[in-house]
């Protein structure tokens, strides 16, 4: 079997069923494309279809879209062709756009279980280390471009990713294989080309293997990478009280790098986004702050604004919405029994009175102050003191559902029960 199809054998997860294969025209993705054909010729259970993206940002993209119809035609492979706007989308940069275009595009179309094959090779590791590096990335950017990943409902593959692009063109040449070339791959106002035609030549002239050396260095990367991942999931199992907060005093007990690395990774689990370097020293002074003080940090991406609170001994980060209160002027209308959503979450708990066992309706509102709870053995109650009582982060307070039957306060959600009253869960 010939080495590269050999490569993307054993790369492949047993009992691969489908196979899609990111099809762009280029020699990386002609010569993956040649390679997946020949797979199915040796395992035609296998599914192989293959995408297209189309982004609309070169005079010759109908044209490439064209020659990649016609070699799935050829091959008697299906193809989707979609067309994306990266002009459209926000971003630093139009490489940055035109990658989140056509990941999109991937996540939607990826099928239960199925493998999308990319074909990256070293040369763009090498690249992308590069490009991390001058970025002052940290050991996850430098771990550079992963061989698999999740994506969607199937998964990433990137099988050439440890062959020089080299080779890929040897293999493309003695199978007389034809491919377009992008012709923004020679503009050096793209970081990447830059580095691409003008550095890299350089150092490969004066530095043996400077290839093989670098990729070598996202490897290294990757392992560090892991051991901080294993070191923060140890730190999170002491540290973690809910999905959102943190015990602050089991945290400040850390050594500050080990807090560092341990926010990234309960970010990043989470899919929040990671705060930039001034917002880092602001959470810094946020879980250092006085205990009965309640500071707040907030920081965006995109559409995403995420808050890191601090309560009592307690440090929550979250997106902002879990912070926000029910709307003052919300109310519903619920029978006791039956589940209900509201805009804080799901009311999945029976209220019934001890000793009246009719039934009846209650309305649902949102706290406005002042309410008072006539609790067994204690009387009436200031609502407001009995919340103090429990401990509730102030936010938490403003997202409680007052319960109501007429005029009378029967339940604080499922924190406060007026007498004679009972919760059912």
């Amino acid at each position: 079997m010939q080495p590269l199809l050999t490569q993307l054998t054993l790369a492949l997860p047993v009992n691969t069923q489908k196979i899609c294969v990111a099809l762009s025209g280029g020699l990386d993705s002609r010569v993956l494309f040649e390679l997946a054909r020949q797979l199915q010729q040796h395992q035609p259970e296998v599914q192989l279809r293959a995408l297209h993206i189309h982004h609309q940002l070169s005079q010759f993209a109908d044209d490439w879209a064209a020659f990649s119809q016609q070699i799935c035609k050829t091959a008697k492979v299906p193809l989707s062709i979609y067309k994306v706007d990266p002009q459209s989308l926000t971003g630093a940069s139009l490489e940055d756009r035109a990658r989140r275009a056509r990941y999109q595009i991937f996540e939607q179309e990826l099928q239960s279980g199925e493998i999308l094959l990319q074909g990256h090779h070293q040369d763009d590791q090498v690249e992308t280390l590069l490009l991390r590096l001058l970025r002052g990335a940290g050991t996850l950017g430098l771990s550079s471009i992963p061989q698999q990943r999740p994506l969607g409902k199937g998964f990433i593959l990137r099988p050439l990713l440890n062959t020089p692009k080299a080779e890929l063109l040897s293999f493309a040449q003695a199978a007389q294989l034809q491919w377009v070339e992008d012709d923004s791959n020679f503009e050096t106002n793209f970081d990447r080309n830059f580095l691409r035609l003008e550095i890299l030549p350089r150092l490969q002239k004066r530095f043996a293997n400077t290839n093989q050396n670098l990729a070598r260095v996202t490897q290294l990367a990757a392992t560090s990478q892991q051991l901080n991942q294993d070191l923060a999931q140890i730190d999170l199992t002491s540290c973690q009280l809910t999905e959102q907060s943190l015990n602050l005093e089991s945290f400040l007990k850390l050594a500050d790098y080990r807090q560092v690395n341990l926010l990234r990774y309960w970010l990043g689990i989470r899919g929040l986004t990671l705060p930039g370097q001034q917002i880092w020293d602001e959470l810094t002074r946020l879980y250092t702050a006085r205990q009965d003080a309640q500071p707040v940090v907030r920081w965006n991406k995109g559409k995403q604004q995420t808050e890191a609170r601090r309560y009592q001994n307690r440090l929550f980060i979250a997106p902002s919405h879990y912070f926000q209160p029910l709307p003052k002027d919300w109310r519903a209308s619920w029978d006791g029994r039956t589940p209900l959503n509201t805009p804080v979450g799901k009311i999945n708990f029976q209220l019934l009175h001890q000793k009246n066992t009719s039934n009846t309706r209650f309305i649902l509102r949102a706290r406005q102050g002042g309410e008072i709870l006539r609790q067994a053995k204690r009387g009436q109650r200031d609502v407001k003191r009995l919340l103090q009582e429990l401990q509730l982060p102030p936010w938490q307070r403003n997202q409680l559902i007052f319960i109501w039957q007429n005029e009378s306060l029967i339940a604080v959600d499922k924190y406060l029960l007026a007498e004679g009253w009972q919760i059912v869960n």
